[in-house]
């Protein structure tokens, strides 16, 4: 195995365990993309949006230094932003999500062991990465993904547990 099968393989639990919770959520009735639970996370459109952006930024921002793929809808779903759905369509998410996570693979299956190495660094790359190797940055952005699966699925127990 290499890292290209590592990364297709996260890939696909991750976009798997994303797409049962917001099966889940459908079938319990919570389709308003603006819904969000009492503890006041995010709402779901927003998580939903947030993890296409984490590609995007892993891998246009931080890894190859350029701007995002999508800079109009990244800049809605960025950390920072509050946590609202801003009206974009499940469909536009959903091809944006799909966008980022077939590009990032596409990368991931031609990097070398010297790009995975690489060490980021520069006033441009955000405080948090700056000294994390390439493949530190990949594996933060499945830890990230899989956090906010994670939020779907609690807004799963909010949302049945609403009156």
């Amino acid at each position: 195995m290499n890292l290209a099968d590592l990364v297709r393989s996260l890939a696909a639990y991750t976009r798997a365990w994303r797409e049962q919770a917001a099966r889940s959520l459908k079938e319990e009735g919570c389709t308003d993309l603006s819904y969000r639970p009492s503890s006041g996370m995010s709402s779901v459109g927003w998580l939903l949006a947030h993890q296409a952006a984490v590609y995007d930024f892993t891998l246009n921002v931080l890894i190859k230094g350029e701007s995002p793929e999508k800079p109009d809808l990244f800049s809605k779903y960025t950390p920072g932003t509050g946590g609202d759905w801003a009206d974009t369509p499940l469909e536009e998410i959903d091809a944006y999500y799909d966008s980022t996570e077939r590009a990032f693979l596409a990368w991931s299956a031609e990097a070398s062991t010297e790009e995975l190495s690489r060490v980021l660094e520069g006033t441009e790359i955000p405080e948090y990465f700056r000294g994390m190797r390439i493949i530190d940055v990949i594996a933060n952005a499945f830890v990230h993904l899989n956090h906010h699966n994670g939020h779907l699925s609690a807004i799963k127990g909010d949302w049945c547990m609403r009156e």
